[in-house]
């Protein structure tokens, strides 16, 4: 196991010092069977550069992409260049936060031989050195292989930059998907059987600045609509039995003002891929005043109301 081959796939665009940050992270681990491969879609040769400076201290390989690929597609085209036993996707403004992060992965794996699938603890810092405080209730942890619908509403995975897979697991990134994208594949991979399992410990640290796209759909939420009926789509009636799950997507068409189908496909979703339950949904809150809908009591009853109406239908 601590021989084996780690692939260390890097997508990027610009910011050649937040590379450079994350190689640097990579040269000092304590296990040295890494391969780093950098899918670049930067139009200038800022970030081939910074590989090149490390290319006498790491395996490294580089593909620059023209015209750009685009996430997450240049994500997908980096994990199929990979070549190791066990692969990360780390995106290039974060950075692994101990020397032997790479061999605590490793050894969980270990421990676990039946884990496809491990992720850690990851700690979120400011541009100005500052940590980030999130409340993620990783109580939920041990019930993932079994929950995994909960995601969309207690995402406790974190970004793809934390999660270690073995070769076996093929899962890509849906190309669709912005905002949802690292939710979706988590929630397909265990849904495929692959079983996951769980560091307590922070071994990445995740850098936030302004031009992520978190902060790109925060500012577009028809993005965020869009796609978590995408998402929607994905699931069956059974799924939405779960009543986290039936509130989650009521709160959702009500904080996004839906009230109509044509909402929605406005948003760029096509009439076929919005779920029956979200119609359903929608055609309760279409007459409850909006005003009404925005007062946390009244909605939750109606919600209960509705979601009853759906167990005793479906």
């Amino acid at each position: 196991m601590f021989q084996a081959k780690v692939s260390i796939c890097i997508p990027t665009y610009k910011q050649p010092a937040f590379l450079k940050r994350l190689l640097d992270s990579i040269v000092i681990q304590t296990h040295k069977n890494i391969e780093v491969i950098v899918s670049d879609d930067t139009p200038n040769t800022s970030v081939n550069e910074v590989v090149n400076d490390f290319k006498d201290l790491l395996d490294i390989y580089y593909h620059h992409h023209n015209p750009a690929l685009k996430t997450p597609i240049n994500w997908n085209f980096a994990l199929d260049q990979a070549n190791g036993e066990f692969i990360m996707l780390i995106h290039q403004d974060d950075w692994l936060a101990q020397n032997n992060s790479i061999e605590k992965y490793l050894s969980k794996f270990s421990e676990n031989p039946n884990a496809d699938f491990v992720f850690s603890k990851n700690t979120p810092i400011n541009p100005d050195g500052s940590i980030v405080n999130i409340n993620t209730k990783y109580n939920t942890i041990k019930h993932l292989n079994d929950q995994y619908h909960s995601l969309i509403y207690s995402y406790v995975i974190g970004p793809p930059s934390n999660i270690m897979v073995r070769r076996t697991v093929t899962t890509r990134y849906d190309t669709r998907l912005i905002w949802l994208v690292d939710v979706d594949y988590c929630v397909r991979s265990i849904k495929a059987g692959y079983r996951v399992d769980y560091i307590d410990e922070p071994l990445l640290n995740i850098g936030m600045h302004q031009e992520q796209a978190t902060v790109f759909c925060y500012e577009n939420p028809h993005i965020i609509l869009r796609e978590n009926i995408l998402y929607a789509n994905k699931l069956s009636k059974e799924h939405f039995k779960k009543i986290k799950l039936y509130d989650y997507f009521w709160r959702l068409l009500r904080n996004h003002k839906v009230r109509s189908v044509e909402d929605i496909i406005l948003t760029g979703v096509d009439a076929k891929e919005i779920n029956s339950t979200i119609k359903h949904m929608i055609s309760l809150e279409k007459k409850i005043p909006l005003n009404w809908l925005m007062n946390g009591f009244i909605s939750k009853t109606f919600m209960f109301l509705n979601y009853i109406i759906f167990r005793l239908c479906y």
